[in-house]
Order: structure tokens, then sequence, then C-alpha cells
């Protein structure tokens, strides 16, 4: 027997399918093998993605915080600190280069040889990181995707390759660990956003402007030239080994509140890279020292045993964070 449907109830109805008509047509849309990447690039998977060459360092690491046995090799010689934080069993990857915006030293040879499933692109979205995409694509035969590799979109980042490896609970556990730590830090934010941004200068070879995703973030700016001459910057940041010991000629000005950057095992405030998840709340944590209630130690080794398997010695955190405004 028909029961009859109430007409607020079919408009109910209706609305549904309507909403969600688009996500069950995203869903269903596409075959398994094709994936659409962050520049809105359609590419075709192989069936099984064991192996990736990561075009640069920081694209790598990524891989490697989701899938170790991923990575087909580094991108350059792995320093003492990166092989310190990164397995013994992975030390020994050939160096295939770079190929980005910057660097061009791809061993396309012996990434053909080595034949890897995919390319993986982790760079700024843009009309040039597209264009060297189709480039490395056409290059090696091989299919290639640009994600994104701003520190807004890691989440997005992580499930997506999770997905592509086949590691889709690593990559939502991970991405859940950053828009757990990026939600704090905004809540954090946002009880300092009625100051004016706090101007900060940065001893580094990087051009003015490279760090500003970060500094915005952390209610920063970069105050690119100064010349010892007031106004002064309320922050000095340094690099740690651009010269050779700057804080003693800063330190006469009269300014104390300089801090060198930590950059254990990669530079912290590097754009696109994991490690300026951590980056962000050192800022905090110095920009505000008497508000800032997090334990950066702590953040700091949880994120290095999340993400790298690693446990830190006590020894190993005081020497990463000398002179960094937790040990200074």
């Amino acid at each position: 027997m028909r029961k009859d449907v109430h007409p607020g109830q079919a408009v109910v109805l209706v609305i549904l399918l309507l909403l969600l008509f688009p996500k069950m047509l995203s869903e269903s849309a596409l075959p398994s093998n094709l994936v659409v990447d962050h520049a809105e690039r359609l590419v075709e998977l192989p069936a099984d993605v064991h192996k990736v060459y990561a075009t640069t360092e920081m694209g790598t690491f990524v891989i490697y915080a989701l899938d170790p046995d991923a990575i087909l090799g580094w991108n350059r010689g792995l320093s003492p600190e990166l092989e310190f934080a990164v397995l013994p069993a992975y030390h020994a990857l050939p160096t295939l280069g770079t190929w980005d915006e910057t660097y061009q030293t791809m061993r396309t040879a012996e990434i053909i040889r080595l034949t890897p499933d995919l390319i993986l692109h982790y760079a700024p979205v843009n009309a040039r990181n597209r264009e060297l995409a189709e480039e490395v694509q056409k290059k090696l035969g091989i299919p290639a995707v640009l994600v994104d590799s701003s520190l807004a979109s890691l989440p997005d980042a992580l499930r997506l390759l999770g997905s592509v490896l086949g590691k889709e609970v690593r990559g939502q556990v991970l991405a859940a660990y950053v828009e757990n730590h990026l939600a704090e830090l905004a809540s954090f934010q946002e009880l300092h956003s009625a100051f004016e941004p706090i101007p900060v200068h940065i001893v580094s070879p990087r051009e003015p402007g490279h760090f500003d995703e970060l500094l915005g973030l952390a209610g920063m700016v970069e105050m690119p030239v100064w010349n010892d001459q007031p106004p002064f910057p309320d922050l000095v940041l340094i690099m740690p080994d651009t010269i050779a010991d700057p804080y003693r000629a800063i330190e006469k000005d009269g300014h104390k509140r300089i801090y060198q950057i930590p950059s254990f095992p990669l530079n912290w405030l590097e754009p696109g890279s994991i490690f300026s998840l951590l980056g962000l709340e050192w800022l905090h944590s110095i920009a505000y020292p008497t508000a800032y209630r997090g334990d950066l130690v702590q953040t700091y080794s949880a994120f290095m045993e999340v993400f790298f398997q690693l446990d830190l010695t006590p020894e190993l955190l005081a020497w990463t964070l000398r002179r960094s405004g937790i040990d200074y």
C-alpha cells in the first residue's frame, strides 16, 4: 500500500538530492586511475604507485612522512643533520637532483632507469610550476602531479598523496594532526589580531618576501632594510651559518631580541617545508613570550616522532633550540 508523501517532505527530499548530487557526481565521475591535482590538471595514474620521484626536497620529505619506502632518492646529498633524522635504511638512496623554479639539476637518465610510478612536483601553484609539471611529465614520460606546498594546504596534500600511495589512514592521521595544530595557532593569533603586525628583520641570503606566508600567519611583517638606526625591528631572526657571528655586532646596537632560526633537520621557516608548522609555533613563542602557553619542546618532540619516527634526546633538543628563545 502506497503511503502519501507530504508536500513539505517532498521539498526536503529534493533539496537533499540537490545538495548531495554534486558530491555524488564528483565521487563517481572520475575513474579510480584519474586524479585532479592542485593545478586542476587531470592526471592518469598507474594502477599502483610504489615509487615516487619528488622534484623538490620539500616534496621528498612529505612522501617520506607518508611512506619512506616510496622515496626513489634524495634531491641532494644528505647533510649530517638529515642523516641523523632519516632512518639508516634510506641513507644510501641515490641523489637525483631537483626540478623547480630555481634549479634544474634533475638526473634524467638515472630517474628513468629507476622507473618511478609517479612524479611529485610539490611547489606553489602558479603558471610557472604548472608548466614545470607538464615539462617533467613530458621529459620523463611518467605522470606528474602538482601539489600545493603552502602550509595552509598541507592537510589536503597529505590526504591526496596518502590516497595515491595507498596510505589513506596515514594520510588522514597526519592531516588531522596538522589541522588541529593550525587551528590552535589560529585561535592564539586571533587573540592578538588587534595589534599592529610585529616588525622583524631577517638575516638571511633569501630575498625580501621569501618568508611572507609564515610571517603573515604569525602576525609579523618583514623589515627588509635596516641600517642599524631607529626604528628598530622588534625581533631579529638569524639564519644559521649565513654569517660567522652576527650576534655581537647587533648586540652592540643595544638590540637584545635576537634569535637563531631553528634548523634541525631543515630550516623551520622555509616556505613549503613541513617544518614550517613548527616554525609558526616558534614565531608565536618568541613574539608573545608572556601570552604563549604552549610547550615548544614537547611539540617539537611529538612532531619528530609522528613525522620521522625519531625520538629526540634532551641533548639534541637543547642543541636544536640554542639561541632560539627557548634555550638562549
